[in-house]
């Protein structure tokens, strides 16, 4: 049973905002969402509103559920609660998938990542993003700068050697 968004795929997005989510999403989609039943669309929310970020962030009924629960855990007034109350109430938006596997991008999320006739969907594990293709070697080269830094520039480097042990920063 598939629970992990792995991959990528590039897709159209017609003028209305329609894309269709690629068949091995649609399938971890269901698969992570314990309220989704036989026969029903599984929940879908798109995180829109951290201006940090050149994506789209989907998250699963399960892995939103996660991060509300986190929400919900803080002291109410606090800054850290106001910030992810306001990227995942505020700016953050439930959709459904049809039945052909297409959803629509609310204007908010297309604008915010200027989509305009094709999406870049990247598997993230729980998650997955959505950004404009143009993005794509930005995010490819922030990662290579990433490794290199985690590796000291070592070429031979293996960022799984490093799992389990504190990155380099961290006490």
């Amino acid at each position: 049973m598939e629970r992990r968004f792995q991959g990528e795929s590039l897709n159209k997005v017609d003028g209305k905002g329609r894309v269709s989510i690629p068949v091995k999403f649609r399938r971890v989609l269901q698969n992570s969402d314990k309220d989704c039943t036989p026969g029903n669309a599984p929940r879908l929310y798109i995180a829109y509103g951290d201006p940090k970020k050149n994506y789209l962030e989907c998250l699963s009924g399960n892995a939103y559920d996660e991060i509300d629960e986190m929400i919900q855990g803080e002291r109410r007034g606090t800054p850290l609660r106001k910030a992810l109350e306001y990227l995942y109430y505020s700016k953050c938006d439930e959709t459904t998938v049809d039945d052909t596997g297409r959803l629509v991008l609310p204007p908010a999320a297309r604008d915010k990542i200027g989509l305009d006739g094709e999406a870049l969907f990247q598997g993230k594990g729980d998650q997955f993003h959505i950004l404009h293709p143009d993005q794509a070697r930005e995010a490819e080269d922030d990662i290579e700068k990433l490794l290199a830094s985690l590796g000291d520039d070592d070429e031979f480097f293996d960022p799984l050697s490093l799992v389990g042990k504190p990155t380099p920063g961290e006490a």
